[in-house]
């Protein structure tokens, strides 16, 4: 595995012992530094260089849930001050770890097996742990619904709500002026966020990273509804499309004093409305709704499919099965190796993204 696909973080991970630094060094790049058990305590030098990492990038705190384990979080923590500590928390659960001969003294598991929710970078990294024989399972959830082998992920249902509220109170302020609406959402690579909000709100037209698009067309398009009495339009930019749009601006710009500023700078949807506005004649305003399709209460749709997923990988574990993703196709829960998962992106809908555009003439 290249280093650039390991997990990265500036903190500094702190663990007990060898056994622990030896398995996450598979997983991530970050600095790892080992206590040797309570020899912290007696070793100044070490306790000098974690204050200097403390304050300088922080520590996150891998010590297991026993009493031991304890005495030494709460050692480092009163050591460096709580407000350069991340607690990361093994939870406390009884039973006898696979690589030990017998329980520990207070008969607490370690850390068995690892359940990661994420995207495929995540994914990435749980594979690696799996390719060293440590127990991994993937949950996908990113809201970009990005991963070829699985038909949704977690957050992508609640993402597609948030957009489409949103939208929809967009509508109502076009058609009151009678305007053109740009809307961008997320989807740096993949267009199913923009896709399913613009057939889900009634979009005139979407645009995405995965299929070619000009603004002369969108411009045509426009006039088209203004002749046949559309009093809005409503346009959905996934954030990403820009990287397929085949229109020359700076030859559109050149031929519109109002737009010169615009062609030497880099694109954005404001300016992209600007555009729109001068080739088109109709009034054209941009919205992108960012960040606040990652937050907000989950859909049921999204709590239910997390449920499925969880029973699953807990079922998996249990059976000693590990180096899947869980995944759903068809309605059914489905797992997959991560050779399976990791690097296959999932395509454009393309009847999806051609609905769009017969149901918005």
């Amino acid at each position: 595995m290249s280093e650039r696909e390991l997990l990265h973080t500036d903190r500094v991970l702190v663990v007990e012992g060898k056994y622990d630094a030896a398995r996450l060094s598979h997983l991530t790049d970050a600095m790892i530094l080992l206590t040797d058990g309570f020899g912290i305590y007696k070793d100044k030098k070490r306790q000098q260089l974690l204050k200097a990492l403390a304050k300088k990038n922080g520590l996150i705190l891998f010590t297991d849930s026993d009493a031991a384990g304890f005495r030494i979080r709460t050692y480092i923590t009163n050591l460096v001050g709580a407000e350069n500590v991340v607690q990361a928390y093994v939870p406390a659960i009884h039973g006898k770890e696979k690589r030990k001969p017998q329980p520990g003294k207070e008969g607490l598991l370690g850390v068995e097996g690892v359940i990661g929710i994420g995207g495929d970078g995540t994914f990435a990294g749980l594979k690696a742990l799996a390719d060293q024989g440590f127990p991994t399972i993937g949950i996908p959830g990113t809201i970009d619904n990005d991963l070829e082998y699985t038909d949704f992920t977690i957050g992508f249902d609640t993402a597609l709500n948030t957009a489409c509220e949103c939208i929809n109170r967009v509508r109502e302020t076009s058609d009151s002026h009678e305007r053109a609406s740009l809307i961008t959402v997320m989807g740096r690579n993949c267009g199913d966020i923009a896709v399913h909000t613009a057939l889900a709100c009634g979009a005139e037209y979407v645009m995405v990273p995965e299929a070619p698009w000009s603004i002369e067309e969108i411009a045509e398009r426009i006039k088209w509804g203004v002749l046949n009495g559309k009093r809005s339009t409503i346009l959905v930019m996934a954030e990403g499309a820009f990287a397929s749009l085949t229109s020359d601006v700076n030859a559109i710009c050149a031929q519109h004093e109002e737009l010169k500023d615009i062609a030497t700078d880099t694109m954005t949807g404001f300016k992209l409305a600007s555009i729109i506005e001068a080739l088109s004649g109709q009034e054209t305003r941009a919205t992108v709704l960012g960040y606040i399709q990652r937050g907000g209460s989950p859909s049921a749709q999204d709590r239910i499919l997390g449920s499925r997923f969880g029973a699953r990988a807990v079922e998996l574990l249990k059976e000693d099965t590990y180096g899947r993703a869980i995944g759903i196709r068809e309605n059914r829960i489905i797992d997959v190796p991560f050779s399976e998962a990791v690097g296959h992106p999932q395509p454009l809908n393309r009847p999806l993204m051609d609905l769009v555009g017969i149901l918005g003439k």
